[in-house]
């Protein structure tokens, strides 16, 4: 089968599919072949579901360390002795080297029992399978040393690869060569230059032309030079011309859709807006090997309108991970802002759906938001939130509810507690570490910001007066607060200052709890709206996607429909010169029967070109007499202002000159259109002349005129 038959069944052998993507290598400008031999068993008929998932992604944190200083302190402090017994470390150290050599020892039987009931079944012709892959040889395109391809996976391989065991020949669209190495050590013990006829046999006499050596050799001489140019080239191709549509190349897959067995791992690719919610690839690994018990699923979105990219699924956990791309807009948070970036949203399986009372996190990016949020915890009892580089210093504010009852089935808010970064612009024992409101015991706590070389606070504790005895007013009362200075030198703070804390602290603690509302009410919004993007997904679409853009499509076509209908009516509409004497001599019906008598064309036709000439004559007569008079007009008002120019107020001066000026003005447009009409009488009587002589009505009379020579 040939490289475009392959191409267009999507599917070969591996001879078919090595020919094809050699086609294309070389096509790139690559020094690529296509390699007979031998490989084994697995790779010969696609079997994957022994080897190991490539596209499993690694989430192993990556934690960079600090690069070593470059130069060295000059001063360094003396470190303290080291009191430890060496006997102990050194038996601490042997016990833990035994404990792990035990785990090792242990592991290792596990690993050597899995690998043996892992283990393929022996392969009868295992040397003797023959395979197709792709050598690449360096040279061009940047490549420095040869390397295998394997066309089924589309995967490159070393030389050394041990899955594959012999190498017969190579070949591409230039010679055939014949390998005259051994292949007992490897073939990465090979020497893949193809110039050297000690290791490979050429088919076809010669070398292709880059690869030739003229060495000594006088090209100038014609006997030299056709000696040296004795090559047999190969016959040129009779394979169609290689191409793939964009249609073709989005498709990707044989139906859109291709599935990969790989141990304990099921890959899915899908074509992309194949479907409906624009996945492209799911990644399904398994506890088992039978595929019926799964840990973890991984999926990859494209062209989604909510930026989803990924989704984690913890079958274990039932926790659920999305990560979402940069320019997400979400208009049920517009209390916050109008612009929302998320970066990941993690849930728990069991979660209700459009409620914050369940196990979610959701993260932020903070400089697309007013308020800085960086990151929300819910669970059935806590509502965390986390700000970064607020102007406030906010750092978290904490929120605890009462477990629900039958009695009261809807939580409340039982503490808010608020932290609050360093401000070291004020002293420490006036800047607040950590506001915590006690709102079924109506007290508020205040922690302050340890100063240096303090290992206690300063606290206040405040007991909130009832508003509703003192009428809406906030009375002090001392005995209803206390706190505790950690400096004993440190004054007294007035009880005006106390009372003006507890003000403050009472009018925030009102806007606080205003704003967890608000946060539920914003988070149950946007967890009813991902309900539906997630229950009816859409799919962005490029605006120059003619297949997939209906709004675009409907538009392209009403705009051709319009265009056809005005290209239409200006064919429909197209003047003739004769309709009229023609309706008034046969009627409105006659206009393309049966051509004119002589006499009738003769009377028609002086009739057309005598009310021309009468019309263009009147035309001509009439912007004559408007120029006439309104040039008289212009004179005798210059006439006028020249005998009166001295006695004239600047109010009729300025009268005169704006009339003058428009008067002007007409009189020059008058000058150019009866300029013009005089240069474009003659050639539109010309081309008047020209479409009659063509008229298939006056046929005959134009026959007979020009046959009489009468002008």
């Amino acid at each position: 089968m040939s490289p475009y038959t392959a191409i267009v069944r999507r599917s070969g052998n591996p001879f078919e599919l090595a020919h094809v993507l050699v086609s294309w290598l070389v096509g790139a400008g690559y020094d690529a072949y296509v390699v007979v031999g031998c490989a084994k068993r697995d790779l010969c008929l696609a079997v994957r579901y022994r080897s190991e998932c490539p596209e499993i992604p690694d989430e192993n944190e990556v934690i960079e360390e600090p690069p070593p200083p470059e130069e060295e302190p000059r001063y360094r402090l003396v470190p303290l002795p080291d009191t430890t017994s060496k006997y102990c470390q050194e038996m601490d150290r042997k016990d833990a080297a035994k404990r792990q050599a035990e785990l090792d020892k242990i592991e290792d039987a596990r690993l050597k029992k899995i690998a043996d009931l892992e283990k393929p079944p022996d392969d009868p012709i295992d040397g003797w399978r023959t395979h197709a892959w792709v050598l690449l040889l360096p040279g061009f395109k940047g490549i420095e040393e040869p390397f295998f391809i394997e066309p089924s996976e589309g995967k490159h391989h070393p030389v050394n690869a041990p899955q594959y065991q012999k190498l017969d020949s190579v070949y591409n669209h230039e010679n055939y060569y014949v390998n005259l190495q051994k292949c007992d050590e490897g073939l990465g013990s090979l020497n893949y230059d193809l110039a050297d006829i000690t290791c490979w046999e050429h088919l076809l006499a010669g070398e292709p032309y880059f690869r030739r050596q003229f060495v000594g050799v006088d090209l100038a001489e014609k006997k030299s030079a056709f000696d040296t140019e004795k090559h047999l080239d190969v016959p040129a191709s009779w394979v169609e011309k290689l191409d793939i549509t964009a249609d073709n190349y989005e498709q990707r897959y044989p139906g859109s859709h291709k599935i990969i067995h790989y141990k304990k791992v099921l890959l899915e690719k899908f074509a992309p807006y194949s479907e409906r919610d624009g996945i492209v690839k799911r990644i399904k690994i398994f506890d088992d090997y039978a595929l019926t018990s799964p840990l973890i699923t991984y999926e990859w979105y494209k062209h989604r309108v909510d930026k989803m990219e990924t989704m984690k699924i913890d079958h274990v956990t039932k926790v659920v991970r999305e990560t979402f791309g940069v320019g997400r807009r979400d208009n049920l948070l517009k209390k916050v802002t109008n612009e929302q970036i998320f970066l990941e949203h993690t849930y728990s399986l069991d979660a209700p759906v459009v409620t914050v009372e369940g196990e979610r996190t959701l993260e932020f990016n903070y400089y697309a938001r007013l308020d800085h949020l960086t990151k929300l915890v819910c669970t059935m009892t806590t509502f965390d939130e986390y700000y970064t580089q607020r102007s406030d210093r906010l750092e978290s504010r904490q929120i605890l509810y009462t477990e629900p009852t039958k009695a009261e089935p809807k939580r409340q808010v039982k503490d808010i507690v608020e932290t609050y970064s360093r401000n070291y612009d004020i002293p420490s024992k006036e800047d607040i570490w950590k506001k915590i409101f006690h709102i079924p015991d109506e007290t508020i706590e205040l922690l302050y910001h340890y100063a240096y070389n303090f290992v206690t606070n300063n606290t206040r504790y405040f007991l909130k007066p009832n508003l509703a005895e003192t009428g809406g007013k906030i009375l002090f009362y001392p005995d209803k607060t206390s706190g505790y200075i950690a400096d004993p030198c440190a004054k007294q703070p007035r009880p005006l200052d106390v009372y003006y804390a507890l003000c403050d602290n009472m009018e925030w603690e009102n806007k606080t709890r205003k704003h967890i509302r608000d946060r539920e009410t914003d988070i149950n919004g946007y967890l009813r709206e991902r309900h539906k993007e997630l229950t009816e997904p859409l799919l962005l679409v490029a605006l120059f996607d003619t297949e997939r853009n209906e709004a675009a499509k409907r538009g392209w076509k009403e705009q051709e429909a319009q265009k056809a209908e005005i290209t239409e009516r200006e064919k429909e509409a197209e003047i003739d010169p004769l309709a009229p004497y023609l309706a008034r001599m046969f009627g409105s019906g006659h206009g393309s029967g049966a051509p004119l008598t002589i006499k009738e064309a003769t009377l028609i036709r002086d009739q057309c070109i005598n009310d021309f000439r009468a019309k263009q004559l009147a035309r001509q007569n009439l912007v004559q007499e408007r120029f006439d008079t309104l040039n008289a007009e212009y004179k005798a008002k210059r006439l006028w202002y020249l005998a009166n120019q001295f006695i004239l107020t600047p109010e009729k001066e300025s009268t005169y000159f704006a009339t003058s000026a428009e008067l002007a003005f007409k009189v020059h447009t008058l000058e150019v259109r009866l300029t013009r009409h005089k240069d474009l009488s003659a050639p539109r009587f010309k081309v008047l002349q020209e479409y009659l002589d063509k008229h298939p009505l006056l046929r005959e009379y134009n026959r007979m005129r020009h046959y009489y020579r009468l002008k």
